[in-house]
């Protein structure tokens, strides 16, 4: 709970943060029923105040930061609702499988006295009117299919009835049965009827096929930029830019063994399901910054919640890293929690990197790096977490060869960061990449920049105190003055794509050309609008979040110094996928954009 200010009602702050932190009764009193709307202070008040003006200020940031409370608690509880109804889905499925698997069990200990051949006809028979052992063929996993794949006989049909015995006993899951499983056979099996039992609870399943992905992959050339498909539109399902989460884990892109999540929201119910869907079985570590599932972890997960150092910054980073049988590895960035409202109809972005495999062992600790740094740069950035568990990746890093890695990673971490690391991290690392790599025309000026994320975090007073002090420089080397442009917001739009509709999750950032044909660089990010993500500049620079993104800049991707992002000029270098519509669309006159937080001005705080 919060703490009782110590000034009581001599308290004259507006700060929200004072108000986050700290109790006002005799203010919060005042808003009861009045959280919405215009504040009415009463003629009498029950404490001493020489200045109502003053106080209806403090009362209209107060009025946000309950409001802002009121609205968080709703949310805990859909998300809270959200998991329970996901739960007793998966407890129906289990419960079914569990009944279904009692009754074959039944069936064959009244069959088992029967010679071979009076069992043979009775299965003939049942084939056709036995609705339990058919809906059992159809909808059941059966506990011996996870544990050999065997013909199947009298002598192991005995021990298949002992496993199934077993299993429905303890109460085993479908996820369960699944790790148990020794071979791709098997693993496809229980894949096929896992899919039937979620139809059958009521799931609407659309599941890409595995085995593909390798011919998607290839075609995604040479930028490896995909969006996620939304389920509600059926336009997105056979883009060649759009994909699933399985297809991420496609097994025509290798068999995985080992793998690393670095993420936000993190329901690990889910996680396990994607695998499943794609048929394969791994161990897997998971460094988290909030888990909104309670599903009890199998020995091959390893859970690591990452402590931050302060309140205000997060663990925001959304990086997979996929182990392969071969000893290689695969890098994947994304804007995406590992949850399932965010692979379902929101726009997402993601780059997947190249198959990078291990070096030699006679290599040099320098050896297979990246023309752009990308190796070092991951390597710093596993580091900063100074987790002993990471040493093992940051190992597979190290002996992987980045040589085909083609773009720049940008992250952050918190801290203050000076000297020899101030250009590793934040907005100072993409102005270091952009002066150096990025190249624009003698009309620059006139080259907006965009900049497109889900939210937008403090950006202080006025457009000068952070925006045009830090963000836009980063950005560019003409002066703020000449780049300034009123109105600021447009809104989302995304027809060309089918993800109009599709709420924007990703986080993007470029500079177009005023013809809207062309882009001077793009970057793809977790980072929203905010000094958290991007960092200050103080005495030095200082970052409240992890963050991690990609930058695309042309000269290393298609020798050009541009991207096209309309129609091929040069057959050599492929449409720029762009998210969103061009051009952009400004807000009305009579348009309210959808805010929330503290995005309410305040005329004197």
């Amino acid at each position: 709970e919060k703490k009782l200010c110590p000034f009581m009602e001599k308290c004259y702050r507006k700060n929200p943060i004072h108000f986050d932190e700290m109790s006002h009764p005799h203010l919060e009193k005042l808003l009861v029923d009045q959280l919405d709307g215009t504040i009415e202070i009463p003629e009498v008040l029950h404490f001493a105040c020489n200045d109502r003006s003053q106080l209806l200020d403090q009362l209209k940031v107060l009025q946000i930061v309950l409001r802002r409370e009121r609205n968080k608690n709703k949310d805990n509880q859909h998300k809270k609702a959200t998991v329970q109804r996901r739960q007793d889905k998966l407890k129906q499925m289990d419960v079914e499988a569990q009944a279904l698997s009692r009754a074959l069990i039944r069936e064959e200990r009244e069959n088992h006295t029967e010679t071979i051949k009076t069992k043979k006809r009775n299965m003939e028979a049942s084939e056709v009117g036995s609705s339990v052992t058919k809906k059992m063929r159809q909808m059941s996993i059966e506990g011996s299919n996870c544990t050999k794949d065997s013909q199947q006989n009298v002598s192991n049909s005995q021990s298949s009835s002992r496993s199934n015995e077993q299993s429905t006993s303890s109460g085993t899951s479908i996820m369960d049965m699944y790790q148990s499983c020794d071979s791709e056979k098997s693993r496809k099996e229980v894949r096929k009827k896992a899919i039937q039992m979620m139809r059958q609870s009521g799931y609407t399943v659309s599941i890409v096929e595995p085995g593909e992905f390798a011919i998607k992959y290839a075609f995604s050339a040479p930028y490896h930029l995909f969006f996620t498909r939304i389920e509600n539109s059926k336009e997105t399902y056979n883009q060649q830019f759009s994909i699933t989460f399985p297809e991420i884990l496609d097994r025509s892109l290798g068999e995985i063994i080992n793998s690393l999540h670095l993420n936000f929201m993190v329901d690990v119910g889910w996680l396990c399901l994607q695998y499943l869907l794609a048929g394969q079985c791994t161990d897997m570590m998971i460094l988290y910054g909030d888990r909104v599932d309670h599903e009890k972890l199998n020995n091959n997960i390893t859970m690591i919640e990452v402590d931050m150092p302060t309140k205000f910054g997060c663990h925001h980073t959304k990086i997979m890293i996929l182990q392969y049988k071969d000893d290689g590895i695969r890098v994947v960035v994304s804007t995406a929690n590992l949850y399932s409202d965010d692979w379902e109809n929101r726009t997402q972005g993601l780059w997947i990197s190249p198959h990078l495999p291990r070096l030699p062992e006679s290599a040099n600790p320098s050896d297979g790096e990246s023309p752009t740094g990308f190796k070092k740069d991951l390597e710093r950035y596993l580091n900063k977490y100074r987790h002993p568990a990471l040493t093992q990746w940051i190992s597979a890093v190290r002996k992987a060869d980045f040589s085909d890695v083609n773009v720049f990673l940008v992250a952050s971490v918190p801290g203050t960061h000076k000297d020899n690391e101030v250009d590793s991290w934040g907005y100072k690392k993409l102005a270091h990449v952009l002066s150096r790599y990025a190249t624009l025309p003698p009309d620059a000026p006139q080259w907006p920049i965009v900049a497109q994320s889900s939210s937008i975090g403090s950006l202080g007073p006025n457009f000068e105190s952070w925006l045009s002090k830090d963000i836009i420089p980063c950005m560019s080397r003409e002066t703020t003055k000449g780049l300034k442009s009123h109105p600021h917001f447009h809104q989302w739009k995304a027809k060309r794509t089918g993800r109009d509709r599709a709420m924007p999750h990703i986080k993007s950032y470029t500079r177009i050309s005023p013809d809207l044909k062309s882009i001077s660089w793009f970057v793809l990010t977790s980072a929203n609008l905010s000094k958290a993500a991007w960092g200050v500049q103080r005495n030095n620079h200082y970052i409240m979040s992890y963050e991690a993104g990609i930058i695309f800049i042309p000269k290393l991707i298609t020798g050009t110094t541009t991207f096209p992002v309309e129609d091929e000029e040069d057959p050599a270098v492929p449409v720029f996928p762009i998210p969103y519509d061009l051009p952009l669309c400004r807000y009305e006159s009579s348009d309210s954009p959808f805010v929330c937080e503290f995005l309410t001005s305040l005329d004197r705080v």
